[in-house]
Order: C-alpha cells, then sequence, then structure tokens
C-alpha cells in the first residue's frame, strides 16, 4: 500500500475536498427550503434586521419560523414597503410574511441574481403583510451606523463614504452605482481584503510604533501580528461580516496561525491553506465570483512573480516605483484575461485605467481617513 506524503499542502487540498463534499449537500438543503417550505403559503416569523436603506428596502434573517428556531437562519430582502417605526440593524420584528426564492435569468451571458443571492446567503425576497417590534433596541453596529450617518449628514457624498468605509450600500443613488459599475469600480464599495487587511495593518503598525516606549521584557514580536488580527475581526463584525469581509478573517486568521507555528511556509502552501479556510468557513463561497478573482488573482501574482519578477536596475526611485506598478499591472491584467472573458464575456479597458488610479487611491487615501474618522462615532455608539 501506498500513502501519500502528509504534507501542509496536501492537509489543505483535503480541507478543500472535504469542504466541496458538503456545498452539494447544503445547497440542496437551503434550495429546499428556500423554493419549497417558505414560499408555500404565507408564514409567520421572527425576522433580525441586518441591513436597511431606511426607506422600503430592509435585509434580515429569518430566526425563528412558526414560532420553532430556524438554523441556520435564512438570509431575506423585503421590498416595497415602509416599517411602521425607525428602524435599525439589531432589531427583532414578528412579522407575516409572504416569500419567493429568488430566481435568475436563463439568458446566456446575463446577470445571475439566483446566484449571486445564494452566494450573499439571501436566497429568499418578499413583502411583509404585519409586522410588529418585538425588540427595538439597535445592536451596537446600528447605533454605531446611526452615529456616523449623523457626523456625514452635511456632506453631499456621504452615501458614498458610508459604502466605501462601512459596506452600507443600500442608500447609494443609482446614477452613482451605474457610474462605479461601468468603470469597473464597484468593487470598492465592498468591504473585503482592502479594508480589512489595510484595518490589520494599521493597528499592528501602531501597536508596533508604541513598542518602541516599553521595556525589552515586555516586547513580543506576536503582539502585533495577534492585534493586527483581533483588530480586523472587529472591523469586519462592524460592517455587517459581508462574505467578502468572512472571507478575507478566515484568509487573515489562518495567516496569523502559519506566522505563529514559526514554520517557512511558501506562498503556495499559504494560498492552499487560506483557500481551505475559507471554502470551510463559507462553503457557498465556491458559487461566488468574487472569491474566485481574488483567489486567482492572488495565485496569479504568485505565479508573475516567480516566473516574470519585476526589473531590478540601477533607476531612480521614482521610476522604479512607477516600473513595479506597471509590471503588478501588466501581470494582474494578462493573467486574469481568460477569467474575465469567462466570467463577463469581455473586457473593459476603463475598467483598467479607472482601477489603477482608483485603488490605489482608495486604499491609501480614503480608508485610512474613513478609519481615522471613525473612533468618535464608535464611541458615542458604545456610550450612548
Amino acid at each position: 500500500m501506498f500513502a501519500l506524503p502528509h504534507t501542509p499542502s496536501l492537509c489543505a487540498l483535503r480541507g478543500i475536498n472535504f469542504a466541496l463534499f458538503h456545498v452539494g449537500d447544503i445547497c440542496r438543503q437551503a434550495g429546499h427550503l428556500a423554493g419549497n417550505v417558505l414560499p408555500a403559503a404565507t408564514q409567520e416569523a421572527t425576522v433580525v434586521i441586518t441591513a436597511t436603506d431606511h426607506m422600503t428596502t430592509h435585509y434580515g434573517r429569518i430566526t425563528h419560523l412558526r414560532g420553532k428556531p430556524l438554523f441556520p437562519a435564512v438570509g431575506i430582502v423585503l421590498h416595497g414597503q415602509y416599517l411602521p417605526t425607525e428602524v435599525c440593524a439589531g432589531q427583532q420584528w414578528a412579522m407575516t410574511l409572504k416569500v419567493r426564492a429568488v430566481h435568475g435569468q436563463l439568458n446566456e451571458g446575463g446577470f445571475d441574481s439566483q446566484r449571486y443571492a445564494l452566494a450573499q446567503h439571501q436566497p429568499l425576497t418578499g413583502r411583509f403583510l404585519q409586522a410588529k417590534a418585538i425588540n427595538p433596541e439597535c445592536s451596537l453596529r446600528g447605533r454605531y451606523l446611526a452615529s456616523l450617518r449623523a457626523t456625514l449628514a452635511p456632506y453631499p457624498w456621504q452615501q458614498v463614504i458610508l459604502a466605501l468605509g462601512m459596506g452600507e450600500r443600500g442608500a447609494v443613488s443609482q446614477e452613482v452605482k451605474t457610474v462605479m459599475r461601468d468603470t469597473g469600480t464597484a468593487h470598492l464599495m465592498a468591504i473585503s481584503g482592502l479594508h480589512i487587511a489595510f484595518a490589520a495593518l494599521l493597528a499592528a503598525g501602531l501597536i508596533r510604533g508604541g513598542q518602541f516606549f516599553l521595556p525589552v521584557r515586555w516586547i513580543r514580536w506576536q503582539t502585533p501580528l495577534l492585534g493586527g488580527i483581533l483588530c480586523a475581526i472587529c472591523y469586519a463584525w462592524l460592517t455587517g461580516l459581508q462574505p467578502p469581509a468572512l472571507r478575507t478573517v478566515a484568509a487573515l486568521s489562518v495567516w496569523g496561525g502559519l506566522k505563529l507555528s514559526g514554520r517557512q511556509w511558501s506562498g503556495w502552501q499559504v494560498w492552499c491553506c487560506c483557500m481551505a479556510a475559507i471554502i470551510f468557513a463559507d462553503p457557498v463561497a465556491v458559487i461566488s465570483q468574487s472569491l474566485w478573482l481574488s483567489a486567482f488573482a492572488v495565485a496569479g501574482l504568485l505565479f508573475w512573480y516567480q516566473w516574470f519578477p519585476a526589473p531590478n536596475g540601477n533607476f531612480p526611485r521614482g521610476l522604479r516605483w512607477l516600473l513595479n506598478l506597471l509590471h503588478l499591472q501588466a501581470g494582474i491584467t494578462l493573467l486574469l484575461l481568460p477569467l474575465q472573458v469567462a466570467l463577463f464575456h469581455g473586457i473593459s479597458v476603463t475598467a483598467m485605467l479607472a482601477n489603477l488610479f482608483a485603488v490605489p487611491w482608495v486604499t491609501f487615501v480614503t480608508v485610512p481617513l474613513i478609519l481615522a474618522g471613525n473612533d468618535s462615532a464608535f464611541n458615542r455608539a458604545v456610550f450612548s
């Protein structure tokens, strides 16, 4: 008998296979519940509000159905009606619901709304016939968002700031959404690796800077790493732990665990372990286009820098920085080109140019300023 070597990469691949093995059963159960059980008739349910545009669109989770706990909770989007009182994240409502499963169009090349809804854990949509608040208290996140809105009220771009910093895209106007979609920058409004990794890096840098003022016996190299990961988890929770944020936290936690192990891990081993953790934490992520774009982007960069490293000539610092940026953009464009054609049936030259400017600006200017301005709003939310 022959046995495969017990290597970290093989363990990660086994984890991926284990998660993929259960995806079909999970999707089958969710599809049966969303497609057959809930839409059969009007339902008496308890709904916890997770997000709202403060008008007629509300996002929630059905936690109880006909008085019985429902696990896991099923996501739902309610359209077309105002709730009787002011609504915020964290409230519990007793509702009489008329729901239906999200259906996608069969047009080849069109947007698959059903696939997107399942990947976002929102397989249901509908309306409420009656609604009564069980617990009108807002969660800490709800109070935090309310404090942010009050602070940003005088500014005309408050909806865009909330979308970029907190992922609250419900109140963004359709005109702005159209512009960002056409320029390929709509992904910046989703709280993902860009925001969370920068929050972790910022926290780790501040902790590391504070260590210079401590006695040597109190300094541990693990402290900035753990502090950065903890800050990333808190930030992801404050933004609602959306699927992209959940995937980033899972990958970042695994990367931190690998660093703490004291072993030398190759980039490909880290990639395999992170993919295994992501699919284990969120099995339906395998149907998310954003996951595969992110995963293949990282894999492509690993391949690109191994086989085609950046030019290492004797250039001035500014020119070297520009050449490295162009080398990075060329690699990510060429290697993701087949995947973009397969997923979106084409490419956009204007999107490449827009992202070449927008991604560095949002990463190094917009997001740090938003994070720096979040402290006062968070303090008001905690002590209100």
